[in-house]
């Protein structure tokens, strides 16, 4: 059984040898070269194409990568508007707060003002009132005194 596998395997050799040595004499023939000059044509035309496709690929992603700079660009600007313009518009409404605020303040400091002044001489007047009440009183009570000083003298 070995014998038979190394007899196949020789004339394989024999008929890989036959075919290269065939393969080799056709292509050094005039036919050959020009089938091998025809190939050569073709596949620089095929690398020519691959070299056009690439250039127009790169040239396509270099424009997409400038028109999304672009486009970047823009939306940004546009958002430091809107940033700027709200930033400003913030301000304002904060400034009008601290308006509205400080009258408000003196509102009120006004109006405590006015009832402090009013709370003042609502009690200078009652304390003037009561001031007279006193001195009526003393004034009645001196005047009773006299009396029973009076009416003593009177009983004794």
């Amino acid at each position: 059984m070995n014998d038979n596998n190394s007899s196949g395997k020789g004339w394989a050799l024999s008929f890989g040898l036959l075919a290269g040595i065939a393969v080799g004499y056709y292509l050094n023939s005039n036919e050959g070269r020009s089938m091998q000059r025809k190939a050569k044509a073709q596949f620089d035309e095929y690398g020519n194409q691959i070299n056009t496709y690439t250039q127009q690929a790169k040239t396509k992603a270099e424009e997409l990568v400038d028109t999304a700079k672009t486009k970047g660009q823009e939306l940004l600007n546009d958002a430091k508007v809107k940033t700027n313009d709200l930033t400003a518009q913030a301000k304002t409404k904060l400034e009008e707060g601290k308006q509205w605020a400080n009258t408000q303040a003196e509102n009120a400091k006004q109006t405590v003002d006015q009832k402090a002044a009013a709370a003042k001489s609502t009690t200078s007047d009652m304390e003037s009132s009561f001031n007279r009440g006193v001195n009526k009183a003393e004034r009645k009570m001196d005047e009773n005194r006299e009396r029973v000083d009076r009416t003593i003298e009177k009983n004794s």
